[in-house]
């Protein structure tokens, strides 16, 4: 499902009647949306929204009981979006280097997994205890089919946590440090990520082949 699709869904949850004007759930949350990863959760105002929508504060309220009702949709879609990513990455897997590949290419695609959208949920958990218990949450989630997806592949536990959080926190630091590193550069340690996550060599063959595919498909990145 592309992001605007995806979001459009979550704005359409629990709409039972036809909207009464132009302006959507939709565009209301795209705005949000666009502002929270921006600015932060402090800068989601109606009245801002509704200033830079072109609209009245009124309409707002045709689409939301509140701001809170706003904000509530954001944070499904965030779960929606980057927890599905990461989870759905590994559980199709057809082996480990299959598995491994995903994971990275779910890493590489924002359309995926969207890592400005995590960083602003990180910053906001820095003061909102609500924020923090349901990020924690989702991290646990999101290692749980980390973990699963080594134990499917004959890592005995504890190795199988612990490959799996490095593996998550390597990636989140990646994006929390703001590392800066060209597509070909990252491509050029696959062998020896893969190598380091998992404990095993990758062939020439598959090595060649995720190279391929990802040039072939982000190599405008």
């Amino acid at each position: 499902m592309s992001d605007t699709s995806l979001l459009r869904a979550v704005a359409e949850r629990g709409v039972t009647s036809p909207e009464r004007n132009q302006l959507q759930r939709f565009d209301w949350l795209l705005k949000a949306l666009e502002i929270f990863v921006e600015e932060g959760i402090d800068s989601i105002r109606i009245t801002r929204l509704a200033e830079d929508l072109g609209v009245t504060r009124g309409s707002f309220y045709w689409h939301f009981q509140n701001r809170e009702d706003l904000i509530d949709s954001l944070v499904s879609y965030w779960k929606d979006k980057n927890s599905a990513a990461i989870i759905e990455s590994v559980t199709r897997a057809s082996s480990l280097a299959d598995g491994i590949f995903r994971f990275f290419e779910t890493c590489i695609d924002s359309s995926q997994f969207d890592p400005r959208l995590d960083l602003a949920l990180r910053e906001w958990a820095r003061r909102s205890t609500e924020i923090r218990a349901l990020l924690d949450g989702e991290d646990e989630t999101r290692i749980e089919a980390l973990r699963q997806f080594y134990l499917r592949f004959e890592y005995p536990m504890p190795q199988a946590l612990i490959r799996a959080r490095v593996l998550y926190y390597s990636q989140i630091g990646f994006y929390a440090l703001g590392t800066r590193e060209s597509l070909e550069t990252r491509l050029d340690y696959t062998e020896a990520y893969f190598e380091a996550f998992t404990g095993r060599q990758l062939t020439a063959r598959e090595s060649a082949g995720f190279r391929r595919h990802i040039l072939d498909n982000y190599g405008a990145l």
